[in-house]
């Protein structure tokens, strides 16, 4: 069963979320779920170079531009993000709005107003391994420097 923990990000997860230590954090996945127009859930899995969290109460986030949970956030302005790791459930529910992070990124940015935070944690039962990812056929050191591009651009965007 889901507790409210509050209307604040956890300070873990906003240190995952930093954009510092990029290195240490290829591999790790995060979902963002949005509603389609016919209501239906639309996930989207997203990286910690796509991820941006401010503060605990804003986490910013980029998405390929023209996508399905860009066209989303923009239509419904509603967003859940779930943070799976050992261990750890964090569901975070929010309003979106738009953000301008500039003409020379191809990316859709938005900024996540954190509504309530819930863990989802079952003693006796826990989560031993959480959402992740690997790198193949590229150079992680490239991927993570495009992360530290796309953060600073979140973190400039208005």
């Amino acid at each position: 069963m889901s507790r409210l923990l509050g209307d604040t990000l956890p300070d873990d997860l906003v240190a995952e979320l930093d954009g510092t230590g990029l290195a240490g954090k290829v591999g790790q996945a995060y979902l963002l779920v949005t509603s389609d127009e016919d209501g239906m859930p639309r996930p989207c899995m997203l990286s910690a170079g796509e991820l941006l969290a401010v503060d605990g109460r804003r986490v910013r986030v980029a998405l390929w531009a023209g996508s399905r949970t860009s066209a989303n956030l923009a239509r419904d302005g509603r967003a859940l993000l779930c943070h799976v790791a050992p261990r750890k459930v964090v569901y975070v529910r929010g309003r979106v709005q738009t953000l301008d992070a500039g003409p020379d990124l191809d990316l859709d940015c938005f900024e996540l107003e954190v509504g309530s935070v819930e863990s989802d944690e079952h003693h006796g039962m826990p989560v031993t391994t959480g959402i992740t990812f690997a790198v193949e056929g590229e150079d992680p050191a490239a991927v993570v420097a495009t992360w530290a591009r796309q953060l600073a651009r979140l973190r400039a965007a208005t």
